[in-house]
């Protein structure tokens, strides 16, 4: 009786020691918050930088504006505000060099927002 008492209390401790009772990240709030003092939504939109291949081209499209260059999407960029961030949309055809361009575009553009998200399929 006294060695299965011991066996219990070891395996106590053991399941003490190895637990983890940090809180499950589904139940942790949200890490965006707003910098302002209100607590509204803000009106601001991320921009949206489009990047798809046209007639065997990468072009790089903000709205209705299009550029192919790294260096035209940096200068085209750095015109747009950038509390919001930026959205990197990446069609399935464009090869990765040109998403990486278009990311470090935005970088040099002032963006600390920034983010990669992967076409659907709609064009």
């Amino acid at each position: 009786m006294t060695s299965m008492i011991d066996v219990v209390f070891l395996l106590l401790i053991f399941f003490l020691v190895t637990a983890n009772f940090s809180e499950r990240e589904d139940r942790l709030e949200a890490t965006i918050q707003s910098e302002r003092s209100g607590s509204g939504p803000s009106d601001l939109q991320p921009q949206i930088v489009s990047v798809q291949m046209s007639g065997g081209h990468v072009v790089f499209r903000v709205g209705e504006r299009a550029v192919q260059t790294g260096a035209a999407l940096r200068v085209l960029l750095e015109q747009l505000p950038k509390e919001a961030g930026v959205a990197i949309k990446v069609d399935d055809r464009v090869p990765i060099q040109a998403a990486a361009t278009a990311l470090q575009a935005a970088h040099d553009a002032g963006f600390i927002k920034r983010t990669y998200v992967p076409a659907t399929g709609e064009q």
